[in-house]
């Protein structure tokens, strides 16, 4: 484990986009609402309001959408200031669609994006040398500019003695080859000590849909946990002794966006309160409840990056679920 006396808990690394939802409708002409989002930038917001320190290292475009998604994430009390602004890119949309259980679908939008542009040189070292912990994911590994500024972010982290977490997060959108995607994710998990992905991601990525022979074909020497997520099933927390089932949580469900990042944001703060090296299965349960239910509270309300969960909110699902259970 790293100091405590770092200034930053979590620095998250990877895209910040704009998540166009549907809100409605105009005659026969749908409406969308604009909320700031992306997976690294969700985990950011959601380790900040469950009070841990985090930055953001990306870049945006210079109009509108970009100063929408910089001012959003500030107001959740993430450091901003190493997020780099484009010259001419814009920032990356993804056009959301949800069905009638509030799942998601996505249409992502980034050719020739801000971040995809995001170079070597661009990224704050300093930033992560201050922070106790590294988060990526693997969109970034689709562009060769944006690939080596983030094989240069891990090799600062790991210079520095941080550890880093992965949430290969796989959009096949993005990806015309999906051989390219799964070499990207998987080279995600390679870079990690924590792993999150969700079972569909496992089987994808190792080749197998027996989850336990996926975790062993993905596992290496470095890893310390991996988090298998099947939506409201719970999930399963691996380590390289033992693994642990997490219930899920009944609630109504509004929409499905970010509940994957609330959940590692979580499981990240968790994590960081505890001595990896030597993982206790009691409180691995504990942490991988609260994960689960940050992933719950979500859940029941639309958007992503500002609505992440605070504590409180978390202890009160909980609480409730315990009630309901007696």
């Amino acid at each position: 484990m790293t100091s405590p006396a770092k200034r930053i808990d979590v620095v998250a690394f990877g895209e910040l986009v704009i998540d166009l939802i549907p809100a409605g409708s105009d005659g026969d002409e749908p409406l969308y609402a604009a909320r700031p989002g992306g997976a690294p930038g969700n985990v950011a917001a959601g380790v900040s309001r469950l009070g841990l320190r985090a930055g953001m290292l990306t870049k945006v475009g210079r109009e509108p959408f970009g100063d929408l998604a910089v001012r959003a994430l500030a107001a959740t009390g993430v450091d901003t200031g190493s997020i780099r602004r484009a010259g001419v890119e814009t920032t990356a949309l993804a056009v959301v669609a949800l069905d009638d259980k509030g799942d998601r679908d996505f249409a992502l939008y980034r050719a020739d994006c801000a971040d995809a542009s995001y170079a070597p040189d661009e990224v704050d070292a300093g930033l992560i040398r201050a922070a106790r912990l590294l988060h990526v994911g693997s969109l970034s590994l689709a562009t060769p500019i944006s690939t080596a500024a983030q094989r240069h972010a891990v090799a600062v982290a790991r210079e520095a003695g941080l550890l880093v977490s992965a949430d290969p997060n796989l959009r096949p959108a993005v990806w015309a080859d999906k051989s390219a995607m799964v070499t990207a994710g998987r080279e995600a998990i390679a870079s990690a000590d924590i792993v999150k992905l969700s079972g569909e991601e496992l089987a994808v990525l190792s080749g197998t849909r027996d989850p336990a022979e996926g975790v062993r074909r993905l596992w290496h020497p470095q890893l310390k946990v991996m988090a298998v997520t099947e939506g409201d099933r719970g999930a399963t927390i691996h380590t390289p002794k033992w693994a642990v089932g997490i219930g899920g949580f009944a609630v109504e469900v509004i929409d499905t966006v970010g509940c994957g990042d609330a959940f590692m944001a979580s499981l990240l703060a968790g994590l960081l309160a505890t001595d990896l090296d030597r993982p206790d299965r009691t409180a691995m349960r504990e942490i991988g409840a609260r994960a689960s239910a940050a992933g719950a509270v979500l859940a029941t309300r639309a958007g992503a990056m500002a609505r992440m969960p605070t504590p409180e909110e978390i202890d009160r699902l909980i609480a409730g679920h315990r009630m309901e259970a007696t």
